[in-house]
């Protein structure tokens, strides 16, 4: 059996904090489909929640450096991640175009920072 160690558990807490943060939108739309029969999809819950982001994110990065381990992909997507909520959450008024490539950006950098968890958890 092999051990545990405190880096592993922190990185298995990030990243399943990003993935249920990822699936958050589709499991609640699915959920209102099947209460009251009508499709809401709320996409803007991933930037709304991106305090619980920065936090998973954050025991992704502490796992990782503990671990010594190959970081290439989560000095790609942290920052990333990180510029675009702050961007999202401080434009006053941005246009359409911008605060949805934003958008885009930001849960893209979510989506690699889920897929680095995975893969360093596999290795």
């Amino acid at each position: 059996m092999r051990e545990r160690s405190p880096s592993a558990i922190l990185m298995v807490v990030g990243t399943a904090v990003l993935l249920v943060l990822l699936l958050t939108p589709v499991l609640l739309a699915l959920f209102t489909l099947i209460v009251s029969r009508e499709f809401f999809f709320n996409y803007l819950l991933t930037a709304e929640l991106g305090l619980v982001a920065c936090i998973g994110a954050l025991f992704l990065t502490i796992g990782t450096m503990t671990r010594r381990m190959d970081a290439t992909l989560l000095f790609i997507f942290l920052p990333l991640m990180l510029c675009t909520l702050f961007a999202l959450m401080v434009l006053r008024d941005p246009s359409p175009v911008l605060s949805g490539f934003m958008l885009v950006l930001y849960n893209l950098s979510l989506v690699g920072l889920t897929f680095h968890g995975i893969k360093s958890l596999r290795d």
